[in-house]
């Protein structure tokens, strides 16, 4: 979403937006900047997804799972949420009654199995074309008010998976960053039609392009200005090219725990490391000797997969390191709970967060405060 703002506030520095006389989106450069062209670079070469009707616009539904079955499941599973339990009922399910069609296609599918079949759909067209499919379906989905079911029900499974994430296994936190995250990112961004309407207009006068890099690609800064792109292109060719502006779009980063800026909090012990537990043994081993910076142990055996930021619990109050929460201290700053709480944006997260930090004040004061004997 932040490159969209750029590409729109760059273009009109440079270009004009007009209507023709079907009614189309049409972008014309000014004279002085007729060399001016935009490159997005993405990792996947795929744009995101075009915002429809939403038929519960808080992300939320009455027939998800609550608190008390979590729980439940958390006690019965010896700790640990299962990723397959929530994407199973709090996904598939949903769309029994919902989107018959699109569920008797998925119904038997894993996780995994879901997520490789609707990316390979996307990564087979081109990003343009695709974008322009999904602009007409959202369009047909406004004007009838009928929701593109599927898409917001990952948006709610991502919503509320949020706060039950941290009791994840690693083995299942591993699954989460690499599979089912970046299907999500991909398809509730949600880009407004007359942005996607740019967009076109750009792409349709020779403006805008797209660039697939790879996951290791990074940017150099070039002593007297630009940049130098370093990646290795969709042909396994290795590329250095130099920009004179480059604008960083990757939002916001996951700062880890030795960058938290109170440092006696950090020598105190009242703030740790956030870390989630491996529950296969065997698995925490193996994970440690392919990766021994992102993989932890202690002196009972017990293995741990190092994520960002602190430890926090459920209602946002940091957690020291014998485990117990500080009912004095809450975190809600996105660089240092990312690890704990993966998907922390929008509206809906800082509803859900107030609530949470508000109710326990409210019923810590009320639990300390003294009462007058009768």
């Amino acid at each position: 979403m932040t490159a969209v703002d750029a590409l729109r506030t760059l273009s009109r520095h440079n270009g004009t937006y007009q209507k023709n006389d079907n009614g189309k989106l049409t972008y014309t450069l000014k004279p002085q900047s007729e060399n001016f062209k935009l490159l997005m670079h993405t990792r996947n070469g795929l744009l995101p997804a075009v915002r429809f009707h939403l038929e519960d616009t808080h992300l939320t539904n009455g027939a998800m799972l609550t608190k008390e079955e979590i729980d439940a499941h958390i006690a019965a599973n010896g700790g640990f949420l299962s990723l397959d339990f929530v994407f199973e009922n709090d996904f598939k399910i949903l769309l029994k009654d919902k989107q018959p069609e699109f569920y008797a296609r998925i119904k038997d599918m894993t996780m995994e199995q879901f997520v490789d079949a609707m990316m390979n759909e996307r990564e087979q067209k081109n990003p343009f074309e695709l974008l322009k499919e999904e602009y007409d379906e959202a369009e047909r989905s406004i004007k009838k008010r009928k929701s593109v079911y599927w898409k917001e029900a990952l948006g709610a499974l991502s919503f509320a998976m949020n706060y039950p994430a941290k009791h994840l296994s690693a083995e299942d936190m591993q699954r989460l960053q690499k599979t089912l995250s970046p299907l999500i990112s991909v398809v509730i961004a949600y880009i407004p039609q007359s942005s996607c309407e740019e967009m076109f207009a750009l792409h349709n006068a020779g403006v805008l392009e797209m660039v697939t890099v790879s996951d290791d690609s990074r940017v150099e800064a070039v002593e007297g200005g630009g940049i130098t792109y370093i990646y290795t292109d969709e042909d396994g060719q290795k590329q250095e090219v130099f920009y004179g502006t480059y604008v960083d779009c990757i939002g916001q980063p996951h700062l880890n725990y030795n960058d938290f800026p109170f440092e006696g909090m950090v020598k105190n012990h009242t703030v740790t490391p956030a870390k989630i537990q491996f529950k296969d043994a065997e698995k925490g081993a193996a994970a440690l000797k392919d990766d021994d910076k992102k993989i932890d142990s202690d002196s009972k055996g017990t293995y741990y997969l190092k994520v960002s930021g602190i430890a926090i619990n459920d209602n946002f109050q940091v957690v020291d390191a014998y485990g117990a929460l500080n009912e004095r201290i809450y975190i809600m700053a996105v660089p240092y709970i990312g690890g704990f709480n993966p998907d922390y944006s929008g509206l809906d997260f800082c509803e859900e967060a107030s609530e949470r930090i508000a109710s326990t004040l409210l019923f810590i004061d009320e639990y300390t405060t003294p009462t007058a004997a009768a």
